[in-house]
């Protein structure tokens, strides 16, 4: 198994606002940069809080910038890597939530039902001591991804998405200073494989988390255990 590495940068803006975006993405063994990373047009650290943006999806309509694809085969581990140097001025915290991670046919532009869901991670531990993915990162220093076997081959965007839940307990509909805070990125991967299965369980992004507009993503005294990641469950299963 192949090690990609998907390195990110985290900050923290004056007004305590979360930020962290995607820098650059290698292979194991090679350099980490940014060829194969969409361009953000929109502050590449700032994240998004208006669920009804289409920012929300990778933070760029840039979606045909010419960027050279990371080949990846199905199966394959990535890596990603969160700077936990705090080099920024701006750094006091770090987001605080889980991660998502998605993948859309490239021809699809990610527009409408084409992105599906192959993993999440939430948190692990109880309630009480319970360490979020973003926590996991700063543990280890970095997230492993698997690009599932069932694959099939093709180009597709790579959308990876940490969530922080700081200020989830409100939606922006009650106060734009205040709800869940998205950080998505996208990239493009060029997956080999012996299978040529749709993906499963397609959604369309903007549908999927138009509830969290007027409904707290995180109520108020909700447990970890019950709280739900947009979108359907990720998607596992064997190729066909």
């Amino acid at each position: 198994m192949k090690l990609a590495l998907i390195a990110i940068v985290s900050c923290m803006a004056l007004s305590v606002k979360s930020m962290t975006h995607v820098t650059g993405i290698g292979l194991e063994g090679k350099s980490a940069t940014a060829e194969a990373l969409l361009p953000a047009e929109m502050h590449p650290r700032m994240p998004v809080i208006d669920v009804q943006s289409t920012d929300l999806i990778c933070r760029t309509s840039s979606m045909f910038a010419k960027v050279k694809p990371l080949v990846v085969e199905a199966g394959t581990n990535i890596g990603l890597v969160w700077d936990t140097k705090n080099t920024s001025p701006y750094t006091d915290a770090h987001p605080h939530g889980p991660c998502t991670f998605w993948l859309a046919p490239y021809a699809s532009k990610g527009t409408g039902q084409v992105w599906s869901k192959f993993q999440e991670f939430k948190f692990e531990g109880d309630n009480d001591s319970a360490k979020w993915c973003t926590d996991k990162i700063l543990d280890k220093g970095y997230y492993v991804l698997n690009i599932p076997a069932y694959i099939g081959k093709g180009k597709y965007y790579l959308r990876t998405e940490i969530i922080d839940i700081t200020d989830a307990q409100k939606t922006n509909y009650e106060d734009f200073t205040a709800g869940p805070r998205f950080h998505s990125n996208c990239m493009v991967l060029e997956v080999t494989s012996n299978s040529t299965a749709p993906l499963k369980n397609p959604v369309n992004i903007l549908e999927a988390y138009k509830k969290y507009y007027k409904t707290p993503l995180f109520p108020k005294g909700t447990a970890n255990s019950n709280f739900t990641l947009p979108g359907p469950a990720p998607y596992s299963g064997d190729a066909e």
